[in-house]
């Protein structure tokens, strides 16, 4: 199984890197680097595994890149023995994306920039082309004077309908849906049928789709809580169910809730915590549309920012501790939650941030 990771690693080079994961030891291994990418702080790969997607800053791969715009997403062709040859670039806002996802027909990518709060949509072409079809400028602030100073665009993704974009703003408290005309070029922001306001400060970070359901896990950073939303394909407003805490009662520090995911049985909802160092379990009950609060488990690194589960049900969970240069692997336990570092694993790359996974011929 090839293992793409992507880092916050500024001038320091080979920024994206291919391993080799086993799926069932979770031992890791170094396949290819990629030396010429700058900040691909986040990626998607398409669901044939032949495309791998970064946002970066593309100033150096786009021929007379707008001044003022080195932030773009790259397509970069899977090899067979995992190298990845980047094909195309595409300028898209002032700063790196901070977040970038497929739809599920795979001829679109959505995309969020946080620092000056644009997000828009990217049309993907044969042969890996990216062509810009729309995007979205948010403005305004939130009460929390730090955070959300200004508007902050922090994720986007497609919802189940597949064809309404979703926008989490943590500067201002709101998932914003929108309408894109891809043949007109524009994005029109549907008020207020469908759009989530989150509590006034609570700052919506990342949303997760529980599969072949209208249910989502939003997780909102400012205030480390886990909601259970329904986003309904009939357009309906979408509505939050339940929510708790990331956090142990009475605990009390500065910490900020980072990434959210469904296990692959659909059973749980993971987030993880930056700060307070743990990945919080919430037991996921569809059919009622409740959580249950499972177990906080502390991990061995400092700042993790994003976890994502192997595929093919091995129960494993392969993470970024951020500010120790430490990609980690941690078993699973579905009956409890509780995630237990494996040990002996460990491979060193500075700030990881992003993991995907594709996997290999013959899998």
């Amino acid at each position: 199984m090839f293992l793409f990771v992507g880092s916050n690693n500024e001038d320091a080079g080979d920024g994206l890197r291919t391993l080799r994961i086993d799926p069932t030891s979770g031992v890791v291994s170094e396949v290819s680097r990629v030396r010429d990418a700058k900040n691909p702080i986040y990626l998607a790969v398409s669901s044939d595994a032949k495309w791998l997607y970064a946002v970066e800053d593309v100033s150096e791969h786009v021929p007379d890149c707008p001044a003022g715009r080195p932030g773009g997403v790259s397509s970069f062709r899977v090899e067979a023995d995992g190298s990845l040859t980047r094909v195309a670039s595409v300028a898209l806002a002032p700063t790196v994306p901070c977040h970038v996802s497929l739809s599920a027909d795979g001829t679109r990518l959505a995309w969020a920039e946080y620092r000056k709060a644009h997000a828009g949509v990217v049309a993907l072409g044969d042969g890996g082309a990216l062509s810009p079809v729309a995007s979205v400028h948010h403005e305004g602030r939130g009460p929390n004077p730090v955070r959300q100073e200004s508007a902050h665009c922090h994720w986007a993704g497609f919802a189940p309908d597949d064809r309404t974009l979703l926008v989490c703003d943590l500067g201002l408290d709101r998932v914003f849906a929108y309408e894109c005309d891809e043949a007109a070029g524009t994005m029109r922001h549907i008020v207020p049928s469908r759009d989530y306001v989150a509590p006034g400060g609570h700052g919506p970070r990342h949303i997760a789709f529980l599969p072949g359901t209208d249910l989502a896990g939003l997780v909102c950073e400012l205030a480390s809580t886990a909601t259970l939303l329904r986003i309904p394909r009939d357009g309906g407003p979408i509505a939050a169910l339940d929510s708790h805490s990331l956090l142990p009662e009475g605990w009390s520090g500065t910490t900020k809730a980072a990434a959210i995911r469904f296990s692959p049985d659909g059973k749980w909802l993971l987030a993880s915590n930056r700060g307070h160092d743990s990945v919080a379990a919430f037991r996921v009950d569809a059919a009622a549309g409740t959580l249950s609060a499972g177990p906080i488990s502390r991990l061995d690194g400092p700042f993790p920012r994003d976890f994502a589960f192997v595929p093919g049900g091995h129960g494993l969970v392969v993470l970024g501790h951020k500010l120790a240069g430490d990609v980690a692997v941690y078993r699973f336990d579905s009956a409890t939650g509780a995630l237990s570092r494996v040990p002996g694993v460990s491979y060193r790359m500075e700030k990881p941030l992003a993991f995907v996974f594709a996997p290999e011929a013959g899998e």
